[in-house]
């Protein structure tokens, strides 16, 4: 276990203690040829005891003014590219094609002057080429999280700051999260306090106790000095309120962070309510928690140890490790706050800096909790090294949260419990098969909560997952909160396919088992070619309101109903080579398509003999199974059978391929499809009210399935309410 935590430095500080220039510092960490420098919001922290590393230079150039995108051969690959502008080989040379980057030096090839204007540019929004891309690598500003905290008077302090615009660096920064540390420990002490200047009046008494300790690692080695003072008084003179147990030194340091810093570090700050959520279904699943030990491997400033703390759980046995030593410092404050009998050496111990997927405690956990990194960014040589070790480590692009999931279980003794706040795609997309399988192959399910979208402008809904690995494998026990129901699963289950379908009670789940192994059935996957719809890259280019000579209707996904189409009328000049995303030219004019809405509470499919162009709201599938017509699979897409299996199994708004491709369709003879066939060309081509041909269609496929009635009264119950049928 680790006691003790490096002192960092800055740049400044390492360029004068080496004797380089702070552009060389900046290269040789980027590099990682700092021994333990780490990048915290934008900056560089350098470990005090760092040494100077060997500096091999590039023959030929003056290393001190190197610029950030200098390479050996002074030019820069499409690779390099991609790093530096945080876009998909895909997208890179796609963005060739259409002339919005150009290879300036060769083929293939650009001056590193010519990419760094460019990523200028992005991050200025004054490149008129990509203004209507939203880069989200790219994207920067300050946001108020409100909901990280619930106290009205910290949310406007907050807002003042911000509205300030004085905290312009990371020193800054330091100082006023001291201030406000200061004020917090005197009103937790019941100290009165007058003097505007707290901290420097703080740190100038002459006893050196143990919350000086944690406020000289905060501050570092960064020099507090009168003009830094003044700079800063709008910001020092305003004034924190304690609340037990809320973490109002997050608050600040999260709000104050840049946005694109706090995603390349694949940060999602947990709002209040779901760490006590979390922490709620802890206590229902375990009424020992208080005598457990429980860490938080990705701590950040530590709300979910402080909701833990404020809940009973004695703060000696709570623990926390997280990258970014700032958050790390303000977490043992935090602690120190709370619990003013531990020493700092203690809280040292217990929340430490350490990259979580490949050092961390040497002890094992009673109970994991916390919100992983999601989307995180991975160096070249941090990559390889996880592939090597990690078995979720697998595929293009890793995912840091399959990593921590399986670290975590790691960490766990026997009987322990993992609780995380994760995606929900970690229960069914396709990318994260290795951990699901992980956790059905080893784990027991405790409990989940679907949450829906709680992360302020994340839309990505997300869930409350707890397990624990043992030799029982099982289900049986789990508790699902969906919403506003609540239930208990009661029956054993198996997930043969890989996805965690969870939301449904042991009945629904009978049904969804009863589609799933019906004989006779084929699927999509490996028949049939699915497509995107187009992005233009500029729709007020290529899209207009009004029909010319050269422009043709184009589709989004709200003018797809059920069997039918309802054109809004827009249309598009097609230019395919143009875009910024387009199927071949043989898909949008295939002799005959289904077209169906990307974005859907259900599935919406229509069919399509006008090789009508669509946008990427409306995406393309063209079945190719020998023995079944198009129109028979359309009817299957369409169905309420489909309907039930497709949200109950996979329970998102967005219906992906792998979505499509996992329904099981049944294999009839042609006779049957004929019949079924009339009705779809009936509801197709009438003009009258459908609902009763479209509930006469449903039932004949109910009857393919074999279904038992008390199946389809599950179906109909799960779908009543729901927009089945659109335009009618």
């Amino acid at each position: 276990m680790t006691s003790e935590v490096a002192m960092y430095i800055s740049v400044s500080d390492a360029a004068t203690k080496f004797n380089i220039s702070k552009r060389r510092v900046q290269l040789l960490c980027e590099q990682g040829r700092i021994s333990g420098a780490n990048m915290v919001s934008g900056v560089w922290l350098i470990p005090e005891t760092a040494p100077k590393p060997v500096d091999e230079g590039i023959k030929g150039i003056d290393t001190n003014q190197l610029s950030i995108f200098d390479v050996p051969q002074k030019a820069l690959t499409v690779d390099d590219v991609c790093k530096a502008l945080s876009i998909s080989k895909a997208t890179a040379k796609n963005w060739i094609r259409l002339g919005k980057i150009v290879p300036d030096v060769g083929d293939q090839l650009f001056s590193p002057e010519y990419i760094e204007k460019f990523v200028a540019e992005l991050k200025s929004d004054n490149n008129t080429k990509l203004k209507s891309r939203r880069n989200k690598k790219n994207a920067t500003g300050k946001v108020l999280y409100k909901d990280y905290v619930h106290t009205a008077s910290n949310q406007k302090l907050v807002a003042d700051l911000l509205e300030l615009g004085i905290v312009e660096d990371e020193r800054d920064l330091l100082v006023v999260l001291a201030n406000f540390a200061v004020q917090l420990y005197y009103q937790s002490h019941k100290i009165q306090y007058f003097d505007n200047n707290v901290l420097l009046s703080f740190l100038s008494q002459e006893q050196t106790g143990e919350f000086h300790i944690l406020i000289k690692d905060l501050i570092g080695n960064h020099t507090i000095d009168s003009a830094l003072i003044n700079k800063l008084q709008p910001a020092l003179t305003k004034e924190i309120l304690f609340v037990k147990g809320e973490d109002s030194l997050g608050f600040v340091y999260i709000s104050l962070q840049d946005i694109g810093q706090r995603k390349s570090s694949g940060a999602y700050y947990t709002p209040e309510k779901v760490v006590n959520e979390l922490i709620d279904r802890l206590y229902e699943n375990d009424a020992n928690l208080k005598a457990k030990t429980i860490c938080d491997p990705c701590c950040g400033t530590g709300n979910f140890l402080l909701s833990l703390g404020v809940k009973g759980i004695d703060y000696s046995n709570l623990y926390g490790q997280d990258i970014d030593p700032i958050s790390v410092f303000l977490s043992r404050i935090n602690i120190a706050l709370m619990a003013p009998e531990m020493s700092a050496l203690d809280i040292r111990s217990r929340i430490i800096v350490g990259n979580t997927y490949f050092e961390t405690f040497k002890q094992k956990f009673d109970v994991i909790v916390g919100n992983p990194p999601w989307g995180s960014d991975f160096s070249e040589e941090d990559a390889l090294r996880c592939r090597r070790f990690f078995k979720t480590a697998v595929g293009k692009n890793i995912e840091s949260y399959d990593l921590v999931v399986e670290k975590a279980l790691s960490m766990l003794d026997h009987k322990g419990v993992l609780a995380f706040v994760l995606p929900e795609a970690i229960l069914s997309v396709a990318a994260h098969d290795t951990v699901r399988r992980l956790i059905i192959d080893s784990c027991s399910f405790r409990f989940i909560s679907y949450l829906g979208n709680v992360f302020s402008g994340v839309q990505c809904p997300s869930i409350i997952l707890g397990i624990t690995p043992d030799d029982e494998k099982t289900v049986v026990g789990c508790k699902v909160s969906t919403g506003n129901d609540t239930f208990v699963i009661s029956k054993p289950r198996t997930f043969s396919d890989g996805t965690l379908s969870l939301n449904v009670s042991d009945e629904e789940n009978q049904c969804l088992d009863a589609i799933s192994n019906i004989k006779n059935a084929t699927y999509l996957k490996g028949k049939a070619k699915f497509a995107l719809g187009i992005v233009t890259g500029n729709n007020k280019e290529y899209i207009s309101t009004e029909k010319s000579d050269d422009n043709e209707i184009i589709l989004k996904g709200s003018d797809i109903q059920r069997y039918g189409m309802t054109p809004s009328g827009n249309y598009i000049r097609f230019v395919p080579e143009s875009f910024q995303q387009v199927a071949p030219v043989e898909m949008y004019r295939a002799k005959e398509k289904l077209l169906y809405r990307f974005i859907s509470e259900v599935p919406v499919f229509t069919y399509d003999d006008r090789q009508t162009l669509s946008l990427n709201s409306c995406n393309i599938v063209i079945p190719d199974i020998d023995g079944l017509e198009m129109k028979y699979i359309l009817a299957i897409l369409n169905s309420s059978v489909a309907a039930y299996f497709i949200s109950k199994k996979f329970n998102s708004v967005k219906l992906l391929r792998s979505h499509i491709e996992q329904m099981p369709i049944p294999v009839v003879p042609m006779d049957v499809q004929v019949s079924i066939i009339k009705k779809v060309d009936r509801i197709m081509n009438s003009s009258e009210n459908i609902s009763g041909l479209y509930e006469d269609l449903d039932s004949d496929i109910m009857e393919l399935y074999g279904l038992p009635t008390k199946h389809s009264d599950v179906i109909k119950n799960a779908l009543r309410g729901k927009s089945l049928f659109l335009g009618i």
